[in-house]
Formats: C-alpha cells, sequence, structure tokens
C-alpha cells in the first residue's frame, strides 16, 4: 500500500480565497519532494572526458531515469586527441597505470609509460566493454550554440557527415551544455611568412599522415615542445638531415615518477608482471596508489623555494648537462634560466642524443620566411628540405572550436579572447547551465589530470541532479565570485614555476611575462575537496515558477513514500 493510492488529500485545502492570495502564491505541485523532471543533455566530445560522464550518467548515478544524455563527437570513434594524434613516437609522459578509467585498471600495459596507440585501443576496449558509446553519434560536429533564455536552453547546430562524405545540418536543443571536447584540440599552423609556398610535404603534429615516408630525406621541423621532442628522435635514424628550429630553450626532463623506474626511463613490463597484476587485484591497487602518490607529490617541486623544487632543479641541470656531452655551447643554448615546471615538462627519451647525431642539426637564428624549397633564417641562410613538420601547438585561447553564444548575446570567445576567467575551470559567467572539462586556471599540469576529468564529471552531474529536482531553469557562476577566484589564482601563482619568465601556452601564449591562465592554484586533493564543497552560493539560480522558488517541495511527501518503501529507515538501534 502507497500514500499516492490510499491516502485521500484535499488538494484543494489551504489555497485560501482570491482576496488573500500573496504574489507568491501558486497551487500545491502535485508531485512528490525532488521529484525530477526529464532533463536534456548534451556533451561535446567523446574523449577521456566525455565517456567518464557517460560511464558516471550509466552506472554509478541513479540518473538515467531523468537525465537523456547525448555525446556529439566529430570524429568517427572515440578517444579525442588519442585518437587523432598519430604522429610517430606519439606517447603519454603519466605513467600509464594512473592514466586509466579509475573503474578499469589494465594490468597489460606493455611498459611503464604508453604509447599513444596502445591508449587509444585501451580506451576503445574499455568503451566497448561498458557500451559506453550508446549515447555517442559519431561525425557530428557541433558547430554552434545559442542560450535561449525564454525556454531555458541551449538552441544548438550539429554538421553531420554521412558515410559518402556528404554533410547536413541538424537541430538539436539540451537544458545543459557540457563542453568535453579539450584543451588542445584546435592544432594550427604557425604565422610563418610563405609556409604554404612550401612544394615537398607541409604537415602538422597534430595531423599527421601515416603514410609518410622521410627515410633518405631533408626534414625541418619546427617547434621543440612536448611532440617535436618525441618526433625527432623517431625521423632522425632514417631521414637524410633532421633541422630542428628552436624559438627558445626548454627543460628535457626525466619522465614523471622516473624515481620508480630502473634507471629512470621507460621500460617493459615482462609477462609474468603482467599476470601478476591480472590476478591479484590488490598488488594492481597497491602498485596504482603508490604511482599516484608519488606523482601528487610533484606539486612542491612547482612551488618556488621549497627542497623539492630545488632538488628537482638539480637533478634536471645535471641530466640536461650529461646529455649534452657538457658541450659549452649546446648547453648555454638548449637549457633553460627559468624555473623547471614554468612549462609543460616534456620528458624526451633519446631528443638531446638525436639532436647531436651526425645527421641532425639545430637552428636557434628565427625563421625569416619559407620558400618554395626550404625554410629561410634571419641570418640569411636557407636550408633546402623535402618535408616541413610544423610541431608549433595549439590554439590554447580556452574558447571552443563552435560558436557559444550565452545569456543576452555574449560571445564565449569574445568574453574570452584578452582574459579566460573561468570558476575552477569548470564555468563561465554568461553561460548558463553550461560546464566545461578543463576550462581556465583547471589543475591541468598538476598530477594525473584524468582524475580531475572524473571529479569534474561528478560535479557535472552534482548540478543536473539539482537543477532537475529544484525546478531550476538556469544556473550561471555570479560575475563577481568569478573575478574574486580569478584575482586570488593570480595572487598564488606569484608563488610557482608558472610564473618565472618563460614563453608558454599556460600564459594563452601572451608572452614570458602573460598571466598564467591555464593553472589551478592549489594541488588535486586540494581541487578535489573545493569541488565536493559544491559552493552553490557563488552562482545566480533562476527558476522555472519565478514567484515562488519552493515548488519543488511538492505535495508533503517524499519519493521514498510515494514508492511504498521502508518508512523507518532512519530507525537504527
Amino acid at each position: 500500500m502507497t500514500i499516492s493510492q490510499d491516502a485521500k488529500v484535499d488538494t484543494a485545502a489551504g489555497n485560501g480565497s482570491a482576496k488573500t492570495k500573496a504574489p507568491e502564491w501558486i497551487p500545491i505541485n502535485e508531485q512528490p519532494l525532488y521529484k525530477p523532471r526529464k532533463l536534456r543533455v548534451v556533451c561535446v566530445g567523446a574523449g577521456y572526458s566525455g565517456l567518464m560522464l557517460a560511464y558516471k550518467y550509466k552506472y554509478q548515478m541513479p540518473m538515467d531515469s531523468f537525465l537523456d544524455l547525448t555525446i556529439y563527437e566529430k570524429n568517427a570513434d572515440v578517444g579525442g586527441t588519442w585518437y587523432e594524434n598519430r604522429y610517430p613516437g606519439v606517447a603519454c609522459d603519466v605513467p600509464a597505470h594512473i592514466y586509466t578509467f579509475s573503474w578499469e585498471p589494465n594490468p597489460d600495459w606493455s611498459s611503464f609509460y604508453a604509447k599513444g596507440g596502445e591508449i587509444w585501443e585501451y580506451i576503445r576496449r574499455t568503451t566497448t566493454k561498458y557500451n559506453l558509446d550508446e549515447r555517442v553519434q559519431f561525425n557530428s560536429k557541433v558547430v554552434s550554440s545559442i542560450w535561449d533564455e525564454a525556454a531555458g536552453q541551449w538552441k544548438l547546430e550539429i554538421e553531420v557527415t554521412s558515410t559518402d562524405g556528404s554533410k547536413k545540418t541538424i537541430q538539436d536543443s539540451a537544458d545543459v551544455l557540457v563542453n568535453g571536447s579539450g584543451i588542445l584540440n584546435k592544432w594550427r599552423w604557425p604565422a610563418i611568412e610563405g609556409l604554404h609556398d612550401f612544394k615537398g610535404t607541409l604537415l602538422h603534429s597534430a595531423k599527421w599522415d601515416t603514410s609518410l615516408d622521410w627515410a633518405g630525406k631533408r626534414v625541418g621541423i619546427i617547434g621543440n615542445g612536448s611532440s617535436a621532442i618525441q618526433i625527432l628522435p623517431q625521423m632522425q635514424p632514417t631521414a637524410a638531415r633532421v633541422v630542428n628550429y628552436i624559438r627558445s630553450p626548454t627543460w628535457v626532463s626525466s619522465p614523471y615518477s622516473a624515481d620508480l623506474t630502473p634507471e629512470g626511463k621507460n621500460f617493459q613490463y615482462t609477462e609474468e608482471e603482467k599476470k601478476k597484476l591480472r590476478e591479484d587485484p590488490q598488488a594492481m591497487l597497491a602498485l596504482r596508489r603508490k604511482i599516484e602518490d608519488n606523482f601528487n607529490k610533484f606539486f612542491y617541486a612547482l612551488l618556488n623555494g621549497t627542497p623539492q623544487q630545488q632538488a628537482v632543479s638539480d637533478l634536471f641541470l645535471a641530466d640536461m648537462r650529461k646529455r649534452l656531452n657538457n658541450n659549452p655551447e649546446l648547453c648555454a643554448k638548449l637549457i633553460p634560466e627559468w624555473a623547471v615546471g614554468c612549462r609543460r615538462l616534456t620528458p624526451g627519451d633519446g631528443y638531446l642524443e638525436a639532436l647531436q647525431a651526425p645527421n641532425a642539426a639545430i637552428e636557434f637564428s628565427p625563421i625569416a620566411r619559407v620558400t618554395p624549397k626550404g625554410i629561410e633564417t634571419a641570418d640569411g641562410r636557407v636550408e633546402e628540405l623535402d618535408i616541413i613538420v610544423c610541431a608549433t601547438g595549439f590554439d590554447v585561447s580556452f574558447a571552443p572550436y563552435w560558436d557559444v553564444i550565452g545569456r543576452d548575446g555574449v560571445r564565449l570567445a569574445d568574453q574570452w579572447r584578452d582574459d579566460p576567467q573561468a570558476y575552477f575551470g569548470i564555468c563561465a559567467p554568461n553561460m548558463p547551465n553550461y560546464f566545461i572539462f578543463n576550462g581556465p586556471n583547471c589543475p591541468v599540469g598538476h598530477g594525473s589530470l584524468l582524475a580531475v576529468m572524473e571529479w569534474t564529471a561528478e560535479y557535472v552531474l552534482k548540478w543536473c541532479h539539482k537543477i532537475a529536482t529544484e525546478d531550476l531553469r538556469a544556473v550561471a557562476v555570479n560575475a563577481q565570485a568569478t573575478a574574486e577566484y580569478n584575482a586570488y589564482t593570480q595572487e598564488f601563482m606569484g608563488r610557482t614555476a608558472w610564473a618565472s619568465g618563460c614563453h608558454s601556452w599556460y600564459k594563452n601564449n601572451k608572452g614570458a611575462d602573460g598571466k598564467v591562465t591555464a593553472m589551478y592554484a592549489g594541488s588535486i586533493l586540494h581541487y578535489k575537496e573545493i569541488l565536493a564543497s559544491f559552493r552553490t552560493e557563488d552562482f545566480d539560480l533562476a527558476y522555472r515558477c519565478p514567484q515562488n522558488r519552493f515548488k519543488f517541495m511538492g505535495n508533503g511527501i517524499t519519493l521514498l513514500e510515494e514508492a511504498g518503501g521502508d518508512l523507518s529507515f532512519y530507525v537504527t538501534k
């Protein structure tokens, strides 16, 4: 027997007469307390973050009864950056055993640091096992999203590419829009005069031609970030000549958690080691916890004046000098003066060694222009080349690749053009019901980003639950709260390596003295606790019933009572 079936309630009682009704009066909402409304959620991107949202929605949170989730993915398969990046040597600098979904440890990693292809295979295998792509629409690129204030929804346009290559545009709407497209997603050509006049092969590291054969060819690699550092050792052994064009020095570090590896280098797991991890879950857990603990401690090396920072600096300096054979000229030009960690650390097995090979050269003179035959530097010399590789990075403005127009017609790209400010990297003012994975000033360089993504997914779903159960039309982070958060964040940045005077995408490519826009003001554990506190007081809430926010109180009973559940659950002794 349930209350909803048998209790007789006079629904007219308590309404009062027309003369006594206050402006806040509304009729009783004839449903139990916190009964959720159906909520349409659209996520853009089916990389790690989008798939985490799919898993949480499907398995860990009771959302599937009222959330209608769709994930639009512009590619033909899942994986995001690990699907797109296929350049030679592509790998992850985070130890493989913590670069996994938390619910799907992988005992079969071939090595301590995994290559890109193996990471993508793991993502695809996990997706298939848990059916995480059941809500994904592939070959579907969101091109615009416009907030409709009256409807309390995002109006979307999506370009869908069919198997025959034809395209069509469809419309959709979402109560909640989630950006899971990633930071390093929009690759771009460098602004070099004559670049596209080159008659040889021109390619970008993020748009690699896997059929490229560089054996016996003259190759120019522009850049010395993580992609170039991985690519050059792969091309140098068989190329006729390789020239690396370097704008500024960078720390070529030992890999993260290198103290957990033999000789500080990557290594292959034996079949016996993998078998033990498969058969002993506690051994697997102990290994993962050991690596995670070690990895998280690196945060202290990023804080100015700490013993950890000094130790890491001494270690990296000695290692680079040794690998450069203490060559005074190379050490002076390749070892930075700014602090370790100011730029994304770039572990590079074999990179410094390949630079010193007989068929390799380093060019420090700035590139003046690209000619049809090669690259001309500022000192007037021309290097004739067959292949030019632009390992020059991405648009890191944080604005997504599609047009986002929020409240009062505010374009997110315009709002963030000069100074991208977000709230804990997840929300932006003027963008109601809009959430971001890895937005401005998130913990992108603090530890394993996958843990951060998982906590973000949980945070987003908390908001979805609140919106659905409390009759909310729109939630938007308060502009003043966002400004105060960013002011405090920047004050903290002054005590970190990130502000130590390097050119870095952490600063939105705004120069050595630019504002640090990518990093969070604390450790990842600090970030986790902040998100768990769920500070709704920093948001402006708009209710679907504008005259009375308490409509969600319903008809005086709970969902438990409506379902005929245990009405004495709170009596435990």
